[in-house]
């Protein structure tokens, strides 16, 4: 288990992510997590839950990991994970959601963004992490931007929100710009 200042990270069971199915059938979840609304709603629940072997157990490897973001409460209301990292160029790609919407707006995500990037950095000794969102987004880019995160460049009409061509801001964050 990870600890932050409000949130713990720990990493996902079974039954977590058969919640986080359910909070990838939320519209209104996936608006903000992704942009797409239905994002995940052709995807059947057996054929999700069968993703657990291979999205989850076999990803305890290095290069990548999912992990719950829980309360201090010990209330279950996110995930937040890390692909693509490079131990060699010492760089990861981060991607969070809140699934839990009575838990938006109260500093749960940034501080669990904070607590999982202080844990990249120290157990993995990276230097850099990435994440991006579409620009639209202003309350998750103004909570990256708390972290230390810089946007470092726009993808243009990169991503589909509601359908429409919309840009990707993409944000890096070195070792050093980490604020606590």
């Amino acid at each position: 288990m990870i600890h932050g200042n409000l949130v713990s990270l720990k990493p996902f069971t079974r039954e977590m992510f058969n919640t986080y199915y359910q909070w990838r059938q939320d519209d209104e979840v996936m608006y903000w997590a992704t942009g797409e609304p239905y994002m995940s709603s052709l995807i059947s629940e057996e054929a999700f839950m069968k993703r657990y072997d291979t999205d989850v157990l076999e990803s305890r490897q290095q290069e990548s990991g999912m992990l719950g973001i829980f309360t201090e409460t010990d209330d279950f209301i996110g995930e937040i994970s890390y692909r693509d990292m490079d131990l060699v160029a010492g760089t990861a790609v981060i991607g969070i959601m809140i699934g839990n919407k009575d838990f938006w707006g109260k500093g749960y995500g940034t501080d669990a963004v904070r607590t999982m990037c202080q844990f990249l950095f120290d157990r993995f000794r990276l230097r850099r992490l990435q994440l991006d969102t579409w620009s639209g987004n202003e309350r998750a880019i103004k909570s990256y931007l708390k972290i230390g995160f810089q946007i470092e460049g726009t993808l243009r009409e990169a991503v589909l929100v509601k359908g429409v061509p919309t840009d990707q801001v993409v944000m890096g964050l070195l070792c050093s710009d980490l604020i606590s």
